[in-house]
């Protein structure tokens, strides 16, 4: 039940070059601007972000909110993530080398959140269904869900393809995954287009979805 195990060397090799891709970057720009439109932010939420990478969206996140806690399965994301949080002198991230089946590591000391997001990690995750469950029962009763991913690809979107992944989601089998773990006010929006050669060697534009949900008040 854990993220793929395959992929951890393949993000530690990329780690300290992964931002000087300006599509990366670009990315978590635009997502960062899609979440902005479609949820509430609020000054004293505490949030919790999946697969963080090197903080490209972690750090305009923590900029809306009281604090972020920000796993990643990556040592080497995470020493570049630290690397931003020293330089830009944050106060209000905790990085955390782990997948989200293991977090948190003593369970005595699990909270709520009132938002949860991630960018580009589903489809790293092999369990999808489990994955929402545990984020489902870490939410705040009336707390949000924010996963931006791939709409559903060709196959040829990451250069390896030895990478065990999922090739995006279906928008409608994903809110139905949503809806069976119990998340409601479900919606979906295009938060960003990506342009690159892909591993067939053809230029296509790949969709980003972003969804957003909430666990009810009353849970």
């Amino acid at each position: 039940m854990k993220q793929s195990p395959d992929n951890r060397p393949h993000f530690n090799a990329a780690a300290e070059t992964w931002d000087a891709n300006p599509r990366r970057v670009n990315l978590a720009r635009q997502v960062a601007q899609s979440m902005k439109k479609q949820l509430p932010f609020q000054t004293d939420w505490n949030a919790l972000e999946i697969g963080c990478g090197t903080g490209l969206l972690t750090c305009p996140v923590s900029s809306m909110i009281a604090s972020l806690t920000a796993l990643d399965t990556s040592e080497k994301m995470i020493d570049e993530l630290n690397k931003k949080i020293c330089k830009q002198r944050t106060s209000n991230i905790q990085p955390v080398v782990s997948d989200i089946f293991s977090f948190p590591h003593i369970p005595e000391q699990t909270k709520k959140y009132h938002l949860i997001f991630s960018s580009m990690t589903f489809h790293h995750i092999e369990n999808v269904d489990g994955a929402l469950q545990k984020l489902f029962s870490l939410l705040l009763p009336g707390g949000y869900l924010a996963i931006a991913d791939l709409d559903e690809e060709d196959g040829y979107f990451h250069n390896d393809s030895n990478e065990k992944v999922h090739h995006g989601f279906r928008r409608n089998l994903f809110q139905k995954q949503l809806l069976q773990q119990g998340f409601t006010d479900i919606s979906f929006s295009t938060a960003a287009k990506l342009t690159k050669t892909n591993r067939a060697n053809i230029e296509k534009t790949y969709t980003v979805f972003l969804a957003t949900a909430r666990k009810s008040t009353e849970q």
